[in-house]
C-alpha cells in the first residue's frame, strides 16, 4: 500500500513539473511578446508624436493566440488553446477605459474532459453597463461521493456529463459613475443542459425511487434573478486594494423550462491590503492580504451538478485548494479563506494560504465541529508585470481528507 501510494505521488508530481517547467519556459513568450511588440510600437509612437502632431495613436484592437497549460486534481495537465480579441468601447475614447474582450477556447485534458467555451466581457454607455458570460459546451468525465459533509471516500463513482450553458450577469451603474467607481445592480441568468452519458451500473447515481439523486439523469436548470454588485478593486484578475461584494438571488423555474425548482442565494465579499507600493525590482508584485468569504444556500430541488462544493465549482471560483472539487457538496456551502502574498526577486513571489468552511442540507444544519480546514502554499511568477498577469503554482493540503494537490493557472484563486 504504502509503495503504491508513493508511486501514485511520482506520477502526479512529474506530470505536475512538466506543467510548472511547459509554463515557465514557454508561455512568457506568448503572453510577453504581444506585449513587447505593443510596447514597442507605443514607445515608437511616443518618439515621433515629439516630431510629428500627426502622428495616430497605436490601436487597442488587435488579437491574442493564447495556448494555456495547467494543472488541478480535477483535470490533471490540460492545454486550453484559445484566442483573445480585444477592442475599445465604441462610445469611449478615453485611452484608460477596459477594453471590450472576447475569449474563446478549447480545452483537452489527461482526463479526457473537452470544453468549449465563450468568455464575452463587453462595456457600454461609457462603462455605465457591462455584460459578462460564460458560454460552455463541454463533455466532462468526473467523479461523485455523495451529497453531505461526511462522504467516505469509498463512495467515490465516475460518471460523464454533457453540458451546454449560457450563464451571466449584466449591470448597471446606479450612479451614473462607471461600473467601478460605485454600486451595480443587474440580472443574473443562468441556463445549464446537463445530460449524465455514462455512470456506473451499480452506484448513488444509478438508485432510483425516493431515496435516488436529484438530477442523476441530468436535466435543464434555468433561472432568471437580480444582482447587486459594488467593485473598488484596483485590477480584477489580481487585486492589491480594494472591495468587491457581490449578492446574488436566482429563482429556478418550470416557467424558464426548467426541470428544477428551487432558489439560489449567493454572497461573496473580498477585501485587499498592501503594505508597501510595488517598484520596478519587484516587477509589479507587492506585500498583500487578500481575504474572501464566499456563502451558496439553495432551497427546492437542485440538481447534484449544481449544488454548492467545496473544490472549484461552475463559476471557477476555486475554494478550499487541497480538496478534489466536489469531494464534499450540498445544498449550504460557506467557506472563508486568507491569502498573503509577496515579492521573492526578479519577477518571482510567494504566497502562503489557509482556509476553512463547510457544506450542509441546511443552514440550521451547518456544522462547525466539522469543518474542513485547508493551508498551502506556492509561487507566483510575473509574465507580464504591467497587466498583472501572473504565472499561479500552489500546492495545497486538506487536512479533512488528508490529502493535497498541485495547482498552476494564470489567475489567482481569488
Amino acid at each position: 500500500m504504502i509503495e503504491q501510494l508513493s508511486s501514485h505521488q511520482t506520477l502526479v508530481f512529474m506530470r505536475f513539473l512538466s506543467i510548472v517547467a511547459l509554463s515557465i519556459f514557454f508561455v512568457p513568450c506568448v503572453f510577453c511578446l504581444p506585449i513587447s511588440l505593443y510596447a514597442q510600437e507605443r514607445s515608437a509612437t511616443a518618439t515621433q508624436s515629439s516630431t510629428e502632431a500627426t502622428i495616430e495613436p497605436p490601436s487597442r484592437t488587435g488579437w491574442r493566440i493564447l495556448p494555456v497549460p495547467g494543472y488541478a486534481p480535477e483535470t490533471l495537465l490540460s492545454l486550453t488553446v484559445g484566442g483573445l480579441y480585444y477592442f475599445p468601447q465604441p462610445d469611449n475614447s478615453d485611452s484608460t477605459s477596459r477594453l471590450n474582450q472576447i475569449f474563446g477556447g478549447v480545452q483537452y485534458t489527461l482526463r479526457n474532459q473537452f470544453v468549449v467555451s465563450v468568455l464575452p466581457e463587453l462595456y457600454f454607455n461609457r462603462e455605465n453597463i457591462r455584460l459578462f458570460g460564460q458560454f460552455e459546451v463541454s463533455r466532462y468525465p468526473d467523479f461523485f461521493y455523495g451529497v453531505g459533509n461526511s462522504m467516505p471516500e469509498s463512495n467515490r463513482e465516475a460518471f460523464t456529463i454533457f453540458r451546454a450553458a449560457a450563464i451571466g450577469s449584466l449591470w448597471w451603474s446606479l450612479n451614473g459613475k462607471g461600473i467601478r467607481n460605485g454600486i451595480n445592480a443587474g440580472v443574473r441568468f443562468d441556463i445549464d443542459y446537463q445530460n449524465v452519458i455514462e455512470r456506473q451500473a451499480v452506484g448513488l447515481l444509478a438508485n432510483e425511487g425516493v431515496d435516488s439523486i436529484a438530477g442523476r439523469n441530468g436535466g435543464l436548470l434555468a433561472g432568471l434573478g437580480l444582482t447587486l454588485n459594488y467593485d473598488t478593486r484596483d485590477v480584477a484578475v489580481s487585486a492589491r486594494k480594494g472591495e468587491f461584494f457581490d449578492l446574488r438571488l436566482l429563482p429556478y423555474t418550470r416557467l424558464l423550462g426548467s426541470a428544477f425548482e428551487g432558489w439560489r442565494g449567493t454572497l461573496e465579499l473580498r477585501k485587499y491590503w498592501t503594505f508597501n507600493e510595488p517598484n520596478a525590482e519587484s516587477n509589479g508584485l507587492a506585500h498583500t492580504l487578500g481575504v474572501q468569504w464566499f456563502t451558496d444556500v439553495m432551497t427546492g430541488n437542485i440538481p447534484f451538478f449544481r449544488l454548492g462544493l467545496l473544490g472549484q465549482n461552475v463559476s471557477g471560483v476555486a475554494l478550499g485548494r487541497g480538496y478534489f472539487g466536489g469531494r464534499f457538496r450540498d445544498k449550504v456551502l460557506s467557506y472563508v479563506q486568507a491569502e498573503y502574498r509577496f515579492p521573492i526577486f526578479w519577477r518571482f513571489g510567494g504566497v502562503v494560504f489557509a482556509g476553512t468552511g463547510n457544506v450542509a442540507a441546511t443552514p440550521s444544519a451547518f456544522d462547525f465541529t466539522t469543518l474542513k480546514h485547508s493551508v498551502g502554499a506556492g509561487v507566483r511568477f510575473a509574465l507580464v508585470p504591467e497587466e498583472r498577469i501572473n504565472l499561479r503554482i500552489d500546492v495545497g493540503y486538506g487536512f479533512a481528507t488528508q490529502s493535497f494537490y498541485p495547482y498552476v493557472s494564470f489567475t489567482e484563486a481569488f
